[in-house]
C-alpha cells in the first residue's frame, strides 16, 4: 500500500474526492417549495403509543391486581391523553415549506412564518423539524417523502446544507 502511495497512482483519487467535496460545500442549497400536512407517520406514532398504553395498562392490571377505580382512573387518563393527541394531529398545520436560497418560510392559506429550522428526527422518509418563529413559540412540522417525492431530495439538501444551516442559526 504504501509503494502506491509513493508511486502517485492514488494521489488523483484523493484529489478529485477532496476537490469535489469542495466544490459541493460551496454552493448554496437549491430553492424548494415542500407541502406540509398532516402526517401518516406521526399518526401512526400516536396510534403505537396508545396500544402500548393499553397493553402495559392489561399487564399491570394482571401482575398487581389494582382495585377497579384505579383500572378505571387509568383508563381515563389513557383516552384523555390519546384523544388530545389525535386532537393535535387532526388540527396540523396545512402549507407549504419553502427554502429561497436565504430563509426558511412556512406559508399557510392565513399568513406567513419566517424562521430558523432545525432537524429533530430523521427517518430517511419522514422528517420532524422545529421552525423557531418570532413571536411563536414554536412550529412542528411533520414532512413526509409521499407528499411530493420529486422535491423531496431537494428539501433534504437544503435543510441538511451547510448554507441552511449557517443562514438560519445566525438569525
Amino acid at each position: 500500500m504504501g509503494r502506491l502511495c509513493s508511486s502517485g497512482l492514488l494521489e488523483p483519487i484523493f484529489r478529485f474526492s477532496l476537490s469535489r467535496s469542495t466544490q459541493v460545500g460551496m454552493h448554496r442549497a437549491p430553492a424548494v417549495t415542500y407541502p406540509v400536512g398532516r402526517s401518516v407517520c406521526y399518526g401512526w406514532l400516536l396510534g403505537l403509543s396508545t396500544v402500548i398504553g393499553i397493553v402495559a395498562g392489561m399487564l399491570w392490571s394482571l401482575q398487581v391486581a389494582p382495585s377497579l377505580w384505579l383500572q378505571l382512573l387509568f383508563a381515563a387518563v389513557l383516552l384523555l391523553c390519546s384523544l388530545t393527541a389525535f386532537g393535535i394531529w387532526r388540527r396540523s398545520p396545512h402549507g407549504y415549506l419553502q427554502w429561497d436560497g436565504h430563509a426558511w418560510k412556512f406559508s399557510t392559506v392565513n399568513r406567513s412564518l419566517t424562521g430558523p429550522v432545525t432537524v429533530h428526527l430523521d427517518l430517511q422518509w419522514c422528517l420532524l423539524l422545529h421552525m423557531r418563529v418570532q413571536g411563536d413559540s414554536r412550529r412542528w412540522l411533520w414532512l413526509e417523502s409521499g407528499r411530493d417525492a420529486l422535491a423531496w431530495s431537494a428539501l433534504r439538501r437544503a435543510v441538511f446544507s451547510a448554507g441552511a444551516v449557517n443562514e438560519t442559526t445566525a438569525g
